[in-house]
């Protein structure tokens, strides 16, 4: 999932996916200068807690969601993962 967030004139994007090469879950963060930060996981538990951990964060530095997230079509699992 794609999701955009905006603060005053700047904006930034996280995207989340699977990558089903690895059998890791990631997201990819790309902050209002360009530059982009990769965090992988190896369990779904562990990404969520980093997802509500980051949200919290994004709020307190008063980032607002902008508009609802946009579905990636390749960002899914192909089989269930096993973690």
């Amino acid at each position: 999932m794609l999701w955009f967030y905006t603060r005053d004139r700047e904006s930034l994007s996280l995207e989340t996916r699977y990558d089903n090469e690895t059998l890791e879950y990631m997201s990819v963060l790309t902050h209002p200068d360009g530059r982009k930060e990769t965090r992988r996981f190896d369990n779904a538990r562990s990404f969520r807690e980093w997802l509500v951990t980051l949200d919290r964060k994004l709020t307190a530095r008063r980032w607002a969601q902008d508009g609802p997230p946009q579905i990636i079509l390749d960002g899914w699992p192909d089989k269930t993962p096993v973690h």
